[in-house]
């Protein structure tokens, strides 16, 4: 099981750095909409101040022929507005007699391009509501602004953009200079930026980034997922590179598959090197007791045999254990994980054991708690859980109890097995892990060939499974075995 990764380290996962390019992604979009909608907004400004300026030169250059005109030259006024029209440009005049009162007195005069005798009223009565004649006789004098909002004429079609009063002989005149270019209309009336043709390709193309970035992300982390569902689970396949579509993943599949074959062959080879290894030393042992027999029937001093008789059947002992740990380490090699119920699998280890327990004159006593699944190989836990049992019955004297204890905890799954025995010297603790360590005082118990592997084999599945081991001193007296394991994810 791979450590996990330090804290300092956190940048590096997938996860957060697509996190933060998601907020990249997120932010950027506002940040530049946000710079757009300022600059397309100065840009209105500019629009609006040049051809408010230019309309205000117009009226400006036509106020000297009005204040000269006289009552009857006003049939030529319409001839004499032809210099000043243009594209897009158009111009009104009202006029009021030096006699008539407040802005109803106005009369829309001449306009270019002309205005239909029907709509000069309609243009009349607009300008009065827009507040461009006033309501007093102060109209050329008090100088009259338009209100603030825009005002738009022509059916909306055109955009007032200059209104100057005019004190004449004959009376007091008003110039309206109105312009329907579609840029100004645009910037007075302006449609969101973010809905306009520039825009939408903008936006189209950031939007495909993004989604490929993505589509990225997303493939490399499923195909991730894959790998590690393939990697725990062989019933989804033996193959790495037929999980994955993305040929540069390809090279990656293919060294797992490699890896894999690998240790399956290592597997293999140390479980036949174990069978050959311990089968070979049995045909020596086996000649080696058989010599003995002819000595004690020739009445040889057995004390003096004994010590070839206890040899022998030490050496039995470590060829059987070192059959043991060639099998457990080409179990670890070949582990395939799966969602295993704990609770079930404790409970049943218990109820098994119970009778070789009361035989020795220990009782067992369990508290499981139910529903308990985690990632692993079964056979790999019933090690674990058998050995753990197996060593605190034997270390137990007669009566006492053998307390099995199975739980949820927040660093995963915890399994407890306590013993009432004579318990392990501080200094010795950090040894009893060790292959081929074994240290058993005089006890009823103890009268059994142990060669120090069970717990050597119990730790290494553990760790493979992505626990822990810890041994505690029992209260008052004993061992505690405090295992944890990583608990499985619900099940779909």
């Amino acid at each position: 099981m791979a450590p996990l990764t330090p804290p300092s380290r956190w940048y590096r996962s997938i996860r957060v750095q697509g996190a933060a390019l998601a907020v990249v992604l997120i932010v950027l979009p506002m940040l530049i909409l946000s710079v757009l909608g300022q600059a397309d907004a100065e840009r209105r400004a500019l629009v609006l101040n040049a051809v408010s300026e230019t309309g205000g030169i117009v009226a400006a250059a036509l106020a000297p022929v009005l204040q000269d005109l006289r009552p009857a030259d006003i049939d030529s006024l319409a001839g004499r507005l032809t210099p000043f029209t243009a594209p897009d440009r158009s111009i009104r005049i009202l006029f009021r007699p030096a006699g008539a009162a407040n802005g109803r007195g106005f009369y829309l005069l001449a306009a270019a391009p002309p205005i239909p005798p029907d709509e000069a009223d309609t243009e009349r009565q607009l300008f009065l509501r827009l507040g461009i004649l006033g309501t007093s006789d102060q109209v050329c004098t008090a100088q009259p602004t338009p209100d603030q909002a825009p005002a738009f004429l022509a059916g909306g079609a055109e955009l007032m953009t200059s209104v100057l009063p005019v004190q004449g002989v004959a009376g007091c005149w008003v110039v309206v200079i109105a312009t329907g270019e579609q840029r100004v209309l645009g910037a007075v009336r302006p449609a969101p930026y973010w809905s306009r043709p520039e825009s939408r390709v903008a936006l189209a193309i950031y939007g495909i980034m993004a989604l490929l970035i993505a589509a990225i992300f997303a493939s490399v982390w499923t195909h991730l997922l894959r790998f590690r569902r393939l990697a725990l689970n062989e019933a989804e396949g033996s193959h790495f590179a037929g999980a994955t579509v993305v040929p540069e993943l390809g090279p990656l599949a293919a060294a797992f598959d490699d890896m894999v074959g690998r240790l399956r062959r290592s597997a293999t080879m140390i479980r036949q090197s174990a069978e050959d290894n311990a089968h070979a030393f049995k045909g020596p042992i086996a000649i080696i007791r058989q010599a003995l027999e002819p000595l004690r029937r020739s009445g040889t001093d057995e004390d003096s045999l004994a010590p070839i008789a206890t040899a022998l059947t030490r050496l039995e002992g470590l060829v059987q254990s070192a059959r043991l740990l060639d099998s457990a380490t080409a179990e670890l090699l070949d582990l395939q994980p799966a969602r295993v119920d704990l609770s079930a699998l404790v409970a049943a280890l218990a109820d098994s054991m119970a009778a070789s327990a009361q035989a020795r004159g220990v009782r067992i006593e369990a508290s499981i708690e139910p529903g308990i699944f985690v990632l692993a190989q079964a056979d790999a836990v019933e090690t674990i859980v058998e050995n753990l049992l197996d060593n605190a019955i034997s270390f137990s004297p007669q009566g006492a109890v053998v307390g099995l204890r199975l739980r949820r905890a927040a660093a995963g799954v915890e399994l407890q097995v306590t013993d009432q025995g004579p318990g392990v010297e501080p200094a010795r603790l950090p040894h009893i892990f060790e292959r081929y360590y074994s240290h058993r005082p005089h006890t009823p118990a103890a009268g059994e060939a142990h060669f120090g592997v069970g717990l050597w084999i119990t730790r290494q599945n553990v760790l493979t499974l992505g626990g822990s081991i810890v041994p505690l001193p029992g209260a008052p007296r004993g061992l505690c075995m405090v295992v944890t394991l990583p608990q499985a994810t619900p099940a779909g």
